[in-house]
């Protein structure tokens, strides 16, 4: 008898391919833009760094290796149901050790309820179709690899918008950031004058 997961996700190769592709090509785009804006990284802003930077690029990674996975010939139902169950799980608590300092920026006035939206709310009800459809998976409900798909399509879209947010947030603090003057314009003790 054949397996209906392998044929299910023959017609779904496609789709995985491209997402794969997508998901490559911004890991490498957001490795570029964080080497661009390190000058604006300090020990003081690791925290950030971790709860808006790093979930964003991994996202993409999620993508990246959700699809890697989803092509594998060889894939069996348990294994993915187990690989989806436990990347949801996980990824939701992590998801959740953000909060707090989340709530921090948002008490501050740094954040406002769109940060909340698209980088704890979105990617937890991607997190949380991850787990749904490991659940559907071991359950072998025929429609489970749409909640996939829509996880994936979640954290790609949540990704480049964040993504994006980086980068505008990087031209805002170069733009804050006070320029050095002109060297010769410096008197003979190196104070402008």
């Amino acid at each position: 008898m054949p397996d209906t997961l392998s044929q299910s996700l023959q017609t779904w190769q496609n789709f995985y391919l491209l997402m794969g592709g997508a998901s490559a090509t911004l890991v490498g785009l957001m490795f570029v833009a964080i080497w661009l804006g390190s000058n604006f990284f300090t020990e003081q802003t690791v925290v950030g760094l971790r709860t808006f930077v790093s979930p964003t690029l991994m996202h993409f990674v999620y993508v990246l290796i959700t699809s890697a996975v989803v092509v594998i010939p060889t894939v069996t139902r348990t294994f993915l149901s187990v690989l989806l169950l436990l990347t949801g799980v996980i990824s939701l608590g992590i998801s959740f050790s953000g909060v707090p300092y989340m709530h921090h920026q948002y008490r501050t006035r740094e954040t406002d309820m769109t940060d909340w939206v698209w980088y704890f709310l979105i990617p937890s009800a991607s997190y949380l179709l991850y787990v749904v459809t490991g659940v559907a998976l071991l359950k072998g409900a025929s429609q489970a690899l749409n909640a996939l798909a829509g996880a994936s399509i979640l954290l790609l879209v949540v990704g480049i918008r964040n993504a994006w947010d980086l980068v505008v947030w990087f031209v805002l603090r170069k733009r804050s950031t006070p320029r050095r003057s002109d060297p010769s314009k410096r008197g003979a003790s190196g104070r402008t004058g």
